[in-house]
């Protein structure tokens, strides 16, 4: 049996750190809006009791949630099950996308049906939880809001469905953990006097668009990013924008009504004053975290 899925993308609206734990981990109040920019997977099973990945992206296979979840399920479900996995990348890596956790969760998806483990979706989402925050809303997608670490997630009605989403990706990436050290560095107490942060000119004005407590630790890290947040800024097409999670990907919301063509002509008008080279991709909303259909063996 084969396994064919597309596995989407997501921006976060909302992004607001509430504490730090004793483990170093931070909590959130975030929420999620998964896109339809999407990697692509194929997952057949074997009988030869291995996980094995096939990808062209530059991935060590120990740093490869999708190998580390197939392995943990495989502990759990059945030790003598086998899989293959090939994955296509079509989410930007460093972009602050989710295409990871994305990739993590459809893999425990797609394995609880190829293996027949017969787990629920909130086992699954527990699984997935012990290797990345992110993971957790891909099992739902659509709109999502989250708190504490990641494994508390709500999905609600949509205000995103009928816009646009355009999501630039600057030539360079973000490690999140830098992203999360600046943050310490700049909030003395994490959630509690978020004010106190020293912010840049205009950084305010920008907070009222979309509120993401990393995006100024994401902005010190790479002055570059303010450029793309100017260039949307002044898109008259967009309603609302900023840096998604942790960076480097800048993503608006188009007013309703907006036609795609417009937006991305708009952009590209603007992106033509910036150096180097960036992707933009027009996404839409979707209401899943993942499409997965049987394909040939």
């Amino acid at each position: 049996m084969k396994l064919i899925a597309k596995s989407f993308a997501k921006v976060n609206p909302y992004l607001k750190i509430t504490g730090l734990k004793e483990n170093g981990y931070h909590e959130l109040d975030i929420s999620y809006l998964s896109v339809n920019l999407a990697d692509r997977l194929e997952l057949e099973r074997t009988q030869t009791g291995t996980v094995r990945i096939a990808t062209e992206a530059e991935i060590p296979l120990e740093d490869n949630l999708c190998f580390k979840v197939a392995v943990r399920l495989q502990e759990t479900c059945d030790p003598g099950a086998g899989v293959e996995i090939t994955l296509s990348k079509g989410i930007p890596i460093g972009g602050g996308l989710g295409g990871g956790s994305s990739d993590a969760a459809t893999t425990l998806i797609g394995l609880n049906r190829l293996w027949n483990c017969g787990l629920t979706r909130q086992q699954l989402v527990k699984i997935g939880g012990e290797f990345g925050a992110d993971i957790p809303f891909f099992f739902y997608g659509g709109y999502c809001v989250g708190r504490g670490t990641g494994n508390d997630i709500r999905q609600l009605h949509n205000p995103y469905s009928t816009r646009l989403v355009p999501v630039i990706t600057p030539s360079f990436s973000q490690l999140t953990r830098e992203v999360y050290a600046k943050y310490d560095e700049l909030v003395d107490h994490p959630g509690k006097n978020s004010d106190t942060r020293k912010k840049r000119p205009g950084a305010n004005r920008r907070e009222r668009k979309v509120r993401n407590d990393l995006q100024e630790p994401a902005v010190r890290l790479n002055p570059d990013l303010d450029h793309y947040l100017d260039l949307l800024e002044g898109v008259t097409t967009i309603d609302a924008f900023g840096v998604s999670g942790s960076g480097s990907s800048v993503f608006g919301v188009t007013k309703p009504g907006v036609h795609r063509k417009q937006v991305r002509a708009e952009i590209n008008e603007e992106l033509e004053d910036l150096p180097g080279d960036q992707r933009l991709e027009i996404t839409r909303p979707t209401g899943s975290g993942q499409i997965i259909t049987e394909g040939e063996p």
